[in-house]
């Protein structure tokens, strides 16, 4: 029998991770008539039809729900999780360089509305105030259940009583954007220019939040969150370097490209490690060796080695990121190709050293 339940997935609102606990799945499963999200091929999203007030009475006996966020943090979140994803940012003219170069952009603007009407992502046709009447009158038609990302457990409280979804005590955490700065160290002016260009999404928000604050739950089971940024490595290093994270000149990834994509065949298909931790860790070590291999005399060599080996991972490889942004012109001049020697590290005794790895199970899980 065809479920009654709708998810709207609006991007970087917590979506991923309630999709794959309602379908079962590892990883997000693609946009249908009960899974509202972005179509790859159009960059729309297909939630459209549910907002067009012809509509109202097919999707009348539907239980539809979707979160919404804090529009500044959002934002962010989903400035530094496409910056890299050329075939998005270049829908954005002119592209942006920065995040306050990206929300003082017009298309950038008021997107949880625009993605809940169909509009393309970054859309030259901007979202106005009759936008914002329609998407609120659908939500009163229909009985849209809204939940707030900051306030996401009781969230799926309230999508479980409403849709009958029986969520599990303890849930994966899905996606996290692993390169961004928390919403407390970005500055005021940015966040202000986010308010200034972001009224009505603003409007949504608190008006949906206020909606949700008035729902009296009869009963709040308590739901645990397991995972950190380390959860998403894996995925995010199934497409994306790691230097990608902060380095500016990505030029000497492309120089280097052969090295990258044997280190990474390396720890995804012969180690096959599924501890984004461990993964992060043995990154940094090849790379540190492989770069003292081939320029040895080099300062940023000598720079990056002498980092402290035992900060947490992801530290550590922003770390490198920054000395080398320190030397683009020396980085540049690095003609010599990295070689890969799966030998240059002991992987199994560095893992062991490395607090939260595999411990007690890496010759089972590695070298078995």
């Amino acid at each position: 029998m065809p479920s009654r339940n709708i998810f709207i997935h609006i991007p970087k609102t917590g979506g991923t991770t309630i999709n794959c606990v309602m379908n079962k799945t590892d990883w997000q499963t693609k946009p249908d008539f009960n899974y509202r999200h972005i179509l790859y091929e159009s960059k729309r999203s297909n939630s459209k039809d549910i907002f067009n007030p012809m509509n109202y009475d097919k999707y009348a006996d539907y239980d539809i729900f979707m979160l919404l966020r804090d529009p500044i943090d959002r934002l962010i979140s989903e400035y530094y999780f496409i910056r890299d994803r050329h075939e998005f940012l270049s829908l954005i003219k002119p592209i942006p360089k920065s995040l306050k170069a990206y929300v003082s952009n017009r298309q950038t603007s008021n997107y949880m509305i625009g993605f809940l009407l169909g509009k393309r992502m970054f859309d030259t046709d901007l979202v106005d105030r009759d936008d914002l009447e329609l998407v609120i009158n659908s939500i009163e038609r229909l009985n849209i259940h809204v939940g707030i990302f900051e306030d996401y457990a009781r969230s799926l409280n309230y999508f479980g009583a409403v849709t009958g979804i029986k969520w599990p005590k303890t849930i994966d955490i899905k996606r996290m954007t692993l390169n961004r700065p928390a919403k407390a160290e970005v500055p005021e002016d940015i966040k202000s220019i986010i308010r200034e260009k972001n009224v009505l999404d603003f409007e949504l928000y608190d008006y949906c939040r206020k909606r949700f604050e008035s729902i009296d739950l009869k009963k709040i089971r308590p739901i645990s969150f397991d995972g950190d940024k380390y959860n998403y490595v894996m995925k995010y290093t199934q497409r994306f370097n790691l230097l990608e994270l902060a380095l500016r000149d990505k030029s000497f990834i492309a120089k280097q490209n052969r090295f990258f994509n044997d280190l990474n065949l390396h720890l995804h298909k012969t180690l096959k490690l599924r501890e984004g931790r461990d993964y992060v860790t043995l990154w940094n070590a090849f790379f540190i060796s492989a770069m003292n291999n081939a320029f040895p005399k080099k300062s940023i060599t000598k720079r990056i080695s002498s980092l402290d080996a035992s900060m947490e991972p992801l530290t550590l490889t922003k770390a490198i990121c920054e000395e080398m942004n320190k030397s683009v012109k020396e980085v540049k001049s690095m003609s010599t190709a990295l070689q890969f020697n799966p030998s240059a590290i002991d992987s199994s005794a560095m893992l062991k050293q490395s607090s939260g790895s595999f411990i007690g199970r890496i010759k089972s899980k590695l070298f078995k």
